[in-house]
């Protein structure tokens, strides 16, 4: 058996495959299998596969006429002939970071199915990480509800297919595995959920990102061209030294702002970070991320007892002054008063 049986679902994407089946192929383990499953593919992405399969022995290519929604049952006729021990996924425009299938792979050590920080990428080549973890009832029950949980930027409604994982044996027992998903739903959060809801599954949920998702959102109008442009240039910048904690000193700066400085804009870019940083920016590992996100954590929970210290002294102030206006002696002092400001004010003239 393998170690992991890697599944690719494409459909148009021949431009930008190959950078996801590189950053695959770049986790420096040997003893994996890359399943490209084509829901109904055309001669340019078939070409495309064919170059991608006769460059790397370890690559199967299941060409597959065009299924309903995003051709779940392919996925699940093809996993019932896979070699690995776990299971991976990866988008076909998408870029996995490196370390991502030994994250996975030590996580589903103890779990049935696995998962982490989504992470997405803007136009701008800025990094924003979104919070997750289906154990946590404030995330499970609106999510298999499939309704917002409305906890704010930092969280999200799930995380994509990239991000998660399983055991072969986990996918095996459960009732019903990739299906053709109800209108409505993410095809992705609706497979997970069938984890979840299994009594017996076992679920860790890693809190930094393995992957990096590029979002149609805001990409609206490019060309294929420029998305492989876009996913040529992260997929150099992934290959420099320390290019994973610069990832994660991004994903944490993401959750600073929104937690501590929601209005902030214009944070740098991960490209100009480690070109002014190269070779010279401290290697913040996975445990030291974690401390560093408690310590944020605590950070913010300090300055929200400052703030509401503070709301609570401005309004006892208000309620004095309040009661200062409205005492009788107040307006009897008053034209006593008008009378010392109208001295004050002819002595200031007079000065002048």
């Amino acid at each position: 058996m393998l170690r992991a049986s890697v599944l690719i679902p494409t459909h148009e994407h021949a431009a930008t495959l190959p950078f996801a089946v590189k950053s695959v192929q770049s986790q420096g383990v040997d003893e994996i299998e890359i399943l490209i499953v084509g829901d109904g593919v055309d001669d340019t992405l078939r070409a495309v596969i064919a170059r991608l399969c006769a460059d790397d022995a370890r690559i199967r290519f299941f060409d597959l006429p065009k299924a309903p929604r995003n051709g779940e049952i392919h996925r699940d006729a093809v996993l019932r002939q896979a070699r690995g021990r776990i299971v991976c996924y990866q988008c076909d425009d998408d870029l996995w970071l490196p370390g991502h299938l030994q994250d996975l792979e030590a996580a589903l050590e103890g779990a049935d199915f696995a998962g982490s920080i989504h992470a997405d990428v803007s136009p701008e080549g800025r990094v924003r990480g979104y919070v997750f973890n289906p154990d946590w009832p404030v995330f499970r029950e609106p999510w298999l509800a499939w309704i917002p949980n409305q906890l704010g930027a930092w969280a999200s409604n799930g995380f994509g297919l990239a991000f998660g994982a399983h055991r072969l044996d986990a996918y095996l027992r459960l009732s019903e595995g990739w299906t053709t998903t109800p209108a409505g739903y993410p095809t992705d959060q609706a497979m997970w959920m069938k984890f979840v809801r299994e009594p017996w599954c076992r679920t860790k949920v890693l809190p930094w990102p393995v992957s990096l998702h590029f979002p149609k959102a805001g990409r609206e109008g490019w060309t294929d061209r420029q998305r492989a442009d876009e996913l040529s240039r992260w997929t150099d910048l992934l290959a420099r030294p320390n290019a994973t904690q610069h990832v994660f000193r991004e994903v944490l700066r993401s959750f600073g702002e929104t937690l501590l400085r929601p209005d902030a804009a214009n944070a740098p870019m991960i490209e100009r970070d480690i070109l002014d940083a190269e070779g010279r920016a401290p290697v913040i590992e996975r445990d030291i991320l974690e401390a560093e996100c408690r310590a944020l954590m605590v950070e913010c929970d300090a300055l929200r007892r400052v703030r509401d210290a503070l709301t609570a002294q401005r309004d006892a102030v208000l309620v004095n002054y309040n009661a200062l206006l409205g005492s009788t002696s107040w307006r009897l002092t008053a034209p006593l008063r008008a009378a010392l400001d109208m001295v004050r004010r002819l002595r200031s003239r007079q000065d002048a």
